[in-house]
């Protein structure tokens, strides 16, 4: 009987034995063999500690290699929350909060739960991080990095844009240069021993990192300056909603300054509102006002319709066009081609484009490149508009000849402009020189293209004589006029239109833009200011501008001045 119960419980330990064996060996035939690969990463990956390996991104440097946006070597505080002690969260919290002026709650958020990264403050200084490492806190970890800077405050700042705290640009030539100027990241891996200190003499395998190319400008720091300093006292002088300058050689399109207001300083952009980030000189389409009128001027004398002494009866300043009243702001008689451009009538370069035509206007137009792209290489570059003759209205002749119900961008305006300081020849602007890569090499230039010729060289020159009277004594742009050098300039004070409908009586756009010196023209200036206040007239608002940059540049530039009566210009 004893037997039989001992025989019957050895088969119980036996059975269990054989099943709990077969089990063991089952287990261990799914590690060893199914799920070899599996657990041996998974070791691999505890053994091994991968470092990244950021790139230097490009800088920007002006065209005379002053250097604008740069990348400094610096380190992120992060936090690996699996591997904070849960006894020692408050405790770590409360100490970081001190070193990183952050709340501590905020700090205890990130420290818990089981997500294996979590930054806690990008872009430290260098002494907070030698502080913080001292402290030796589990979990808490100091990564290389690199901060985007931009030495110059607010300078250019619509032009350069900005980026995110991982370098990636969001807007201006940060954000459409972003693939050239960010390089490629490298990386390291290295083993850990037990107690996952990186044993640096094991280093397996790297790939060092290929550092950005850098960005060389056509602007020039000094004449930026002195274009945004102008700008400034005018903007804030009269009150204005916003204000545009732009300075450009108009023989190669070279953009030498550009600015805007109101702005902001990249350093902070998240300071800034939408407003004080947007470059208005490229995005904003206008009416530009009178200053439109040397277009269909300058058309009608390629035509062979006018030359510079037909007369035109100019009503006495009231002339009825399709049931409405067309108004000069001062009676005229009989004026001259030229007189119309000098005393900017309305009525005269009314009855210029109804000797035109619809359709010829149009064409000429559409050769100044009016209604298209520049072709600039910045982001959010508006082609304004220039509709088709068939959507004309009745009104719609005399209204394009001084610039209304016709746009432009502030950079648009005066690229056409330029044509007639170029010879008649349309030029394309340029704002990027050249992309040299970090070994020196240029890795990309602008293409250069030849958008066609707007008038004849011979058109061009007499429009520049005509446009000399309108910075002379009589004409409305005498107070752009620079000693020394003579302009060839044309005023605009355009209505801006009314929310209810229509031109508003109140709200006005005061513009000038010039050529100087005239015979052969270094510098085409553009200003524009957007409901000021008091004044409003172009001549009165813009052209003080156009005086004071030309003025300063001129003489940063070391130009000669023209030659007193009766020399000979060498």
């Amino acid at each position: 009987m004893h037997d039989g119960i001992y025989r019957k419980r050895t088969r119980v330990v036996f059975t269990a034995f054989l099943l709990f064996s077969l089990l063991l060996i089952s287990r261990l035939f799914g590690v060893q063999l199914l799920q070899h690969s599996r657990y041996r990463l998974q070791a691999r990956g505890q053994q091994l500690s991968t470092h990244y390996l950021p790139p230097r991104r490009g800088s920007i440097y002006d065209s005379r290699g002053n250097m604008l946006a740069s990348s400094i070597p610096c380190y992120s505080l992060y936090a690996v929350p699996r591997e904070v002690p849960p006894d020692r969260l408050e405790e770590i919290a409360r100490t970081l909060s001190e070193y990183i002026d952050t709340d501590p709650e905020l700090i205890r958020t990130r420290l818990r739960g089981e997500r294996w990264f979590a930054w806690l403050r990008r872009h430290l200084e260098d002494e907070t991080a030698v502080r913080i490492r001292e402290l030796d806190l589990p979990g808490i970890g100091l990564r290389a990095d690199r901060k985007r800077v931009y030495p110059k405050g607010d300078l250019l700042s619509q032009v350069l844009g900005f980026t995110d705290p991982d370098g990636n640009g969001l807007e201006g030539l940060e954000w459409k240069f972003d693939r050239r100027l960010r390089g490629r990241p490298g990386w390291r891996l290295t083993e850990r021993d037990g107690a996952r200190r990186e044993v640096a003499w094991h280093r397996s395998h790297s790939l060092d990192p290929l550092d950005g190319a850098d960005l060389y400008l056509t602007v020039d720091e000094v004449i930026q300056s002195i274009a945004e300093e102008e700008l400034d006292r005018v903007y804030r002088e009269y009150g204005a909603a916003w204000a545009s300058i732009v300075v450009m050689e108009p023989s190669s399109g070279d953009i030498l300054a550009l600015a805007n207001r109101p702005t902001f300083d990249p350093n902070f952009y998240r300071l800034a509102t939408a407003d004080e980030r947007r470059n208005r000189a490229i995005t904003d389409p206008i009416e530009p006002g009178s200053t439109f009128k040397v277009f269909p001027a300058a058309a009608a004398l390629e035509a062979g319709l006018v030359a510079r002494d037909t007369e035109f009866y100019c009503e006495e300043g009231a002339y009825w066009i399709g049931g409405r009243p067309l108004r000069d702001a001062r009676p005229h008689g009989i004026l001259r081609f030229e007189e119309i451009i000098q005393k900017s009538s309305n009525i005269g370069i009314a009855k210029v484009g109804m000797i035109m035509g619809r359709e010829q206007l149009y064409q000429s137009l559409l050769r100044f490149g009016i209604g298209q792209n520049s072709g600039i290489e910045l982001p959010g570059e508006s082609p304004g508009v220039l509709r088709p003759p068939r959507n004309w209205s009745a009104l719609s002749l005399r209204s394009i000849t001084m610039g209304h119900e016709v746009s432009m961008t502030p950079l648009g305006l005066l690229t056409a402009f330029c044509a007639l300081g170029n010879g008649g020849v349309r030029v394309r602007p340029r704002i990027v020189d050249r992309v040299e890569s970090s070994s020196g090499e240029v890795v990309y230039r602008p293409p250069e293209k030849n958008p066609g010729r707007a008038v004849s060289a011979e058109t061009a020159r007499e429009m520049r004589e005509i446009l000399l009277l309108a910075s002379m004594e009589g004409g409305t742009g005498r107070r752009a006029a620079i000693p020394g050098f003579p302009v060839a300039g044309k005023t605009g004070t355009a209505q801006k239109l009314a929310p209810e409908g229509g031109y508003s009586r109140s709200l006005y756009r005061a513009l000038y833009m010039g050529l100087v010196p005239a015979d052969r023209p270094r510098l085409a200036i553009l200003v524009v200011v957007d409901e000021p206040r008091p004044a409003y007239y172009g001549g009165v608002v813009a052209a003080p501008v156009f005086r004071e940059v030309g003025e300063r540049v001129i003489r940063y530039l070391d130009l000669e001045p023209y030659p007193p009566e009766g020399e000979v210009r060498s």
